[in-house]
């Protein structure tokens, strides 16, 4: 057995053991600080990932029990469990934002403390990038953004809670399997106290770490922003073949290099991503590189500005070319088929391919029905795909069963939502995992000729106007927003000439369908939970306009933007109640017609509108800067 795996047995609890209210299943993860478990609720059964305090120059395990390895060590391991207790504090406040790991609970026993936290299925961005680049597939300027934007988003929440993460890496960034979203773990607090006492401990990684951070100065939002500075070099790196493996130069050796008028002898991004990426995502992360922090972007949000106004956006893609958020790994299992299957189609975690064949894990990490469209393709729940280039991407949603509307119980609850009732919905079918976007729409006007008029009611202030469309809906929108003002019968018109392009049947969904997909299993308010918070979802006018799709975390069935954002048209005619709706899902084609449903609420409304239940209704030719729409594919047997 090797000395570290040696080490990790001794160290850590055994299996089965009793941890508060878990039993550990499995060793995560072990390090100098501590040891994370993957533990069973023993009531609940729900898994958890248990941190537990275990520095290991200044303590030692004797039995279940850990204490101080001598006196002398005592505070430092007090001190370094204080900052862990503070650690935990501070996560409990970062509950709802998806790209930060997410505490649970705290508690001590053992004579240490455990911190329980979310137990996120999904890979290292360390691992990713190691697999990509050993298939021949590194990163491109889209898979980096889809990974930093999101992060970069929630180490500004992290800031502006006056905390730093101090340890900023790809080994500390978990991309997420099931939305595919980076997840900022393993944060510093703790450490920082245990290195100050410590003679080889360090809370941060060579290579990662600014110079303010390795010797002696002031350190801020702008020491994180060395950090991701030094991930995106390092993903812009691993294209360049030289460079095996890529990884930064420790920032002493740059500094020594320059005092002594030398050479820097970390080569720029912009030298190492010529010709893959563009000149201004590689300018922004040689300043995130800056020896001197005052050079820096001083934090995040300048750092995000200076990305997105690099004119990074992803460009409009083509079939065979799909960028990382919307890409999924294919199970393990099905990998040689998939294979075939896919064609040009490509995935976030892809097929992994060394010496001319497919790596296959030990196990597919979960199983999936299949099922199989009119043309003889097979698809499983969870698949995304696109039947164009400039088709929506779509997900696949497995059949079943839910309880539609809200209950009586339910705070701010409408009585058109009522009564509940069982829906059962008997065959699989594809969403849109976005609402359509206005690149989207601008594809089939200009290919269908139809305009949309100039009659679109707008919000300007507490004023409305007459007098817009869904090219100028009264605010500026990128090609990767939500298209609004577009009426119902837009909507159908759309969906009527996507089905001719593809030879696919498209459609809007039932109102059934649209709440079944939202929903995920869930019911409570919203498809994540009872409450809901800016980080969220965009509503209530918190930002004054719409926002890019996929800005927000996905739902369980890998859906954004389903509060919020944009209201979506479904097919059902509007009744007062649920009184002889149907019960498969079927969209309810009698009562009032002349309006039709709308779904999830908008940029402009309160949270109550954008609760999985509540549901409203426009007239049929009315366009307004609120509405837009979600598509769905019927999956011929």
């Amino acid at each position: 057995m090797p000395a570290a795996d040696e080490q990790e047995r001794r160290d850590a609890l055994p299996l089965g053991a009793a941890l508060g209210a878990y039993t550990i299943e499995e060793v995560l993860g072990h390090g100098g600080f501590g040891i994370v478990y993957r533990s069973r609720h023993n009531e609940l059964g729900n898994v958890a990932a248990v941190k537990e305090y275990l520095p290991a120059e200044l303590a030692v395990r004797e039995g279940a029990s850990v204490h101080p390895r001598s006196a002398a060590c005592r505070a430092g391991y007090e001190d370094g469990l204080r900052r862990f207790r503070d650690e935990a504090r501070a996560l409990v406040e970062f509950q709802a934002h998806p790209s930060i790991v997410s505490c649970r609970d705290f508690f001590r026993a053992n004579g240490t403390a455990y911190l329980v936290m979310e137990h996120e299925e999904g890979l290292p961005l360390s691992e990713l990038l190691r697999r990509r680049e050993a298939s021949g597939r590194p990163f491109d300027e889209a898979d980096l953004l889809a990974v930093m934007v999101p992060l970069l988003e929630g180490l500004r929440r992290v800031h502006e809670a006056g905390m730093l993460h101090r340890d900023i890496k790809p080994g500390n960034v978990l991309v997420r399997r099931s939305d595919e979203r980076p997840v900022l773990i393993d944060f510093g607090a703790a450490k920082q106290g245990i290195a100050e006492r410590s003679k080889s401990l360090a809370p941060y990684t060579e290579g990662y770490a600014a110079l303010e951070q390795v010797g002696e100065g002031k350190l801020g939002p702008w020491t994180d922003v060395y950090a991701a500075g030094a991930v995106m070099w390092r993903i812009v790196a691993g294209g360049n073949p030289p460079w095996a493996p890529p990884n930064p130069v420790k920032v002493e050796k740059r500094a020594n290099a320059v005092v002594r008028g030398e050479a820097d002898p970390m080569p720029s991004a912009r030298e190492l991503g010529a010709g893959r990426f563009s000149p201004g995502v590689l300018a922004a992360i040689d300043r995130c590189l800056k020896l001197n922090e005052k050079e820096r972007a001083r934090d995040c949000g300048e750092l995000l500005a200076l990305l997105r106004g690099a004119g990074a956006e992803p460009a409009a893609e083509t079939v065979g070319r799909v960028p990382v958020r919307k890409r999924r790994e294919e199970p393990a299992a099905a990998a040689a088929t998939a294979a075939l299957q896919a064609g040009s189609r490509k995935r976030l975690w892809g097929l992994l391919t060394a010496a001319g064949g497919v790596l296959a894990a030990a196990a597919a990490w979960f199983a999936l029905a299949w099922f199989a469209s009119g043309s003889g393709e097979r698809f499983r729940a969870g698949e995304r795909f696109r039947d164009c280039a400039q088709c929506p991407q779509m997900v696949v949603v497995p059949a079943g069963s839910f309880v539609m509307g809200s209950p009586e119980s339910e705070e701010e609850r409408e009585d058109n939502e009522g009564p509940q009732h069982r829906v059962t919905i008997g065959e699989a079918f594809a969403v849109g995992v976005y609402e359509v976007t206005v690149a989207e729409y601008r594809e089939f006007v200009s290919a269908a000729g139809r305009d949309g008029g100039t009659d679109c009611e707008i919000f300007a202030g507490d004023d409305v106007n007459l007098e817009w469309s869904w090219r100028d809906p009264g605010f500026e929108q990128t090609g990767r927003d939500p298209v609004v003002c577009v009426s119902w019968k837009d909507a159908q018109a759309y969906v009527r000439w996507l089905s001719r392009k593809t030879g696919e049947e498209y459609r809007l969904l039932s109102e059934a369908e649209w709440e079944y997909s939202v929903r995920a299993g869930s019911q409570t308010r919203y498809s994540f939970g009872d409450e809901i918070t800016p980080s969220d979802a965009n509503y209530g006018r918190n930002i004054g306009k719409t926002r890019p799709v996929g800005s927000y975390r996905a739902n369980g069935f890998g859906l954004y933007d389903v509060h919020g954002n944009a209201w979506e048209w479904v097919r059902d005619c509007w009744n007062d109640s649920y009184a002889g709706a149907p019960n498969n899902g079927d969209a309810w084609e009698r009562g009032d017609c002349s309006p039709r449903d709308l779904r999830g609420g908008s940029w402009v409304d309160g949270s109550r509108s954008l609760r999985s239940a509540n549901r409203d209704r426009d007239q049929t030719v009315y366009r307004i800067s609120l509405n837009g729409f979600r598509v769905a594919r019927t999956l011929k047997p």
